[in-house]
């Protein structure tokens, strides 16, 4: 019986893993990602399971500079909490994983999303008038029912910044391999400025799947980090970033 039950749970697990790639074809951001398949010969929708990327037409990131200003929309209200964090490398960024138990939530008027992973791109995907900035931090939240709300923050890199404490923070933990999955005690908030000015439109993931129906709030102030400290993130990880979308007919509108 025992040997029976140690079977099927391999089995169960190799079926698993099979399903996992078959849906999940490898990507970089030096290829267009709507016609990737883990099948030679792709015959049905789901051999193409990013192709929404192309098919799209609530595609993120964009460039933020037709936003309309609006005086009344919901404000933004974090609780992020100081806690144990885990820093993991996943081949296209580094990224920040919280744990299941966080408390950690943004609240949208009267909505609440709960923090689930940030991490980092440079430079921006978010881009002002063509401009980029140097970096862009994305925090993912999510609500139970699956809606899904990104906060993006825009990060300069002058000459004159002085060294971001929280930054260096993930800096000195980041994995160089896909492997490696180090702890982090820290406090999102401070990677945060102030939230009292956004960009607000519907979008999408960034990377693959790009699903849509996604809520992006992107903070008009930037937050600051050293040209070395920037240097060092790009040690990793440089140009992970998607080009500006076409908004087709979206509107951003400004707070």
């Amino acid at each position: 019986m025992r040997s029976l039950m140690k079977k099927t749970f391999v089995i169960t697990s190799l079926l698993a893993t099979s399903v996992i790639f078959a849906a999940d074809p490898h990507w970089t951001y030096d290829e267009p990602w709507e016609n990737l398949s883990n099948t030679t010969t792709p015959t049905k929708a789901s051999d193409l399971p990013y192709a929404e990327c192309s098919l799209g037409q609530k595609q993120s990131p964009v460039d933020l500079n037709t936003a309309k200003a609006v005086t009344s929309t919901n404000a933004l209200k974090t609780a992020y909490k100081s806690e144990s964090l885990t820093v993991v490398n996943n081949g296209h960024s580094i990224k920040v994983n919280l744990p299941t138990t966080t408390k950690s939530v943004l609240a949208i008027g009267s909505e609440q999303y709960t923090l689930l992973q940030y991490h980092i791109h440079a430079p921006s995907e978010h881009v002002v008038n063509g401009r980029a900035s140097a970096a862009e931090i994305h925090f993912v939240h999510s609500t139970p029912d699956g809606k899904l709300a990104v906060v993006g923050v825009l990060v300069d890199a002058p000459a004159t910044a002085k060294k971001n404490a929280e930054f260096q923070k993930i800096l000195d933990v980041a994995p160089s391999n896909l492997t490696d999955t180090p702890a982090l005690i820290a406090d999102p908030t401070k990677l945060l400025p102030s939230i009292a000015k956004f960009y607000l439109y519907s979008g999408s993931l960034t990377t693959p799947p790009c699903t849509e129906g996604v809520n992006w709030y992107v903070l008009k102030t930037p937050i600051q980090i050293t040209p070395a400290q920037l240097t060092a993130f790009e040690a990793l990880y440089h140009d992970n970033a998607r080009p500006a979308q076409a908004l087709n007919g979206r509107q951003v509108l400004a707070k």
